[in-house]
């Protein structure tokens, strides 16, 4: 409160003792701090973190779980080209997972959030897909629609997108599929 002296009867105004214990109790429930704490890590989805998040996601309807398309692994020659990779560039084959769910990290869960919500508003037209690819993945490379002119539409992507990415792509269901229209992704790495 502002001024708390406005609200105090005129009787007892001039209590020292009154007046300092009402002072002393209106410093110490200030909401002020835990309103921006609030509007910072719950409303405001572009800082909002982790529980703040997740009332984000229940709002546009996505999960923070989410599966992963591949997992690469530590391998030689005998491996195939799909699940191998080079030293120091990923981690030793430790068995069959036994699930290929991951809990996504805030900043994956922000732009999952921010797919659904663009996806929500999204009129299916192809400048509008445009729009939520050119957003989604600013600063990375081209990404836009191809209309096949067959009632079919590939999403092209002119770079590599991490593994979250390649799932918000393919295994969310996010991104707009307009009714009756087949959809493709391509992944073209310059």
């Amino acid at each position: 409160m502002q001024d708390v002296s406005q609200t105090i009867l005129s009787q007892y105004a001039n209590s020292p003792a009154l007046c300092s214990f009402i002072e002393a109790w209106n410093q110490m429930l200030d909401p002020s701090t835990m309103i921006n704490d609030w509007y910072n890590l719950v409303w405001n989805v572009q800082t909002a973190q982790g529980y703040g998040l997740d009332v984000w996601g229940r709002i546009v309807g996505v999960s923070r779980i989410l599966s992963i398309a591949s997992v690469k692994y530590l391998g030689w020659r005998e491996a195939n080209d799909l699940t191998e990779e080079g030293f120091n560039q990923a981690p030793w084959y430790r068995g069959v997972d036994a699930t290929s769910n991951y809990r996504l990290s805030d900043d994956g869960y922000r732009q999952l959030i921010y797919a659904k919500a663009l996806a929500n508003i999204s009129d299916g037209s192809i400048l509008s897909l445009n729009r939520i690819l050119t957003t989604l993945f600013a600063g990375q490379g081209d990404a836009y629609v191809h209309d096949g002119a067959d009632m079919s539409m590939t999403y092209i992507f002119k770079f590599v997108p991490t593994d979250v990415q390649v799932s918000i792509i393919q295994n969310s269901g996010v991104l707009p599929r307009p009714a009756g229209v087949s959809v493709s992704y391509s992944i073209q790495s310059d």
